[in-house]
């Protein structure tokens, strides 16, 4: 190992959300916190782009830019890993719990 270069990269910081996504309900919310921690939301209108609507719709319930956001996993489901930068994990629990009480 001696001798060996090290390339650092710039790391991002921020919280993963674990989503699922409630498609064609009557209006947009934060319903719920399961036990496991996954954030139930319920998204109206149809099935399609649900990703994009999701971003939109928790960009501006809890005022963050949407250029924060990405989705990590499960792009075309209903369950996804959503990524959120520059912001730390107890800050955004705080905003979803405000959202849900």
């Amino acid at each position: 190992m001696i001798g060996r270069d090290f390339k650092f990269h710039d790391g991002k910081k921020g919280a993963a959300l674990a989503i699922r996504i409630i498609k064609d309900s009557k209006k947009n919310e934060i319903s719920k916190v399961l036990k496991e921690g996954t954030v139930v939301v319920h998204l109206k209108g149809n099935s399609e782009n649900s990703k994009e609507r999701l971003i939109q719709y928790l960009s501006s319930e809890l005022n963050i830019d949407q250029n924060r956001f990405d989705v990590i996993e499960g792009k075309d489901g209903v369950d996804i890993l959503l990524s959120i930068l520059d912001i730390e994990p107890n800050e955004i629990q705080k905003l979803i719990l405000k959202k849900i009480s």
